[in-house]
């Protein structure tokens, strides 16, 4: 082989492997081009409400309820409905009235004639506190009447409903 064809050999073997180390270069650079940014997203979640406690009261233990004798005793359980914890501050129990006479639960009516005022209804909360989703606490009442300077006949027989509320 001649000196010139030699020389047009090396020539080409190097103009190939430059052209090729510079495909190969170019090639890994593009492999490794990326952009960078940023972003943000939002998301939310739903908070619940609070329920309505859920007041049971028993049947009247003692008793009967005469004027200035005999007291009857409810005992009542409030209980939270709710999955979530709830706070039971109080609870308050008072006749139902129409503002004058009880409501008697026998005839499901009011009782004009058998006056509220002839009663005296004590409650015993039970202590404020947190209940759990499905629990209860336990309060009780007491139901007394007066003896007034009246005829009270018009109460005989009849059975003075209490309402209890929770907050």
């Amino acid at each position: 082989m001649s000196r010139f064809s030699d020389m047009k050999l090396r020539t080409k073997i190097a103009i190939g492997a430059t052209l090729g180390a510079a495909a190969l270069g170019g090639g890994g650079m593009l492999a490794f081009a990326y952009f960078t940014s940023t972003g943000t997203g939002t998301g939310n979640g739903t908070v619940g409400s609070a329920s309505n406690w859920t007041v049971t009261a028993a049947a009247p233990t003692g008793g009967p309820l005469l004027p200035g004798s005999g007291t009857e005793t409810v005992t009542y359980t409030v209980k939270n409905v709710s999955a979530g914890h709830q706070e039971l501050n109080t609870t308050t129990a008072a006749l139902t009235t129409d503002g004058t006479g009880i409501f008697d639960t026998i005839s499901n009516k009011y009782v004009d004639t058998c006056l509220a005022s002839w009663f005296t209804v004590t409650n015993t909360p039970p202590a404020a506190t947190d209940v759990a989703g499905g629990n209860s606490v336990g309060g009780s009442l007491t139901i007394t009447m007066t003896d007034a300077a009246a005829n009270q006949n018009p109460c005989q027989g009849l059975s003075p409903q209490v309402t209890i509320n929770a907050s």
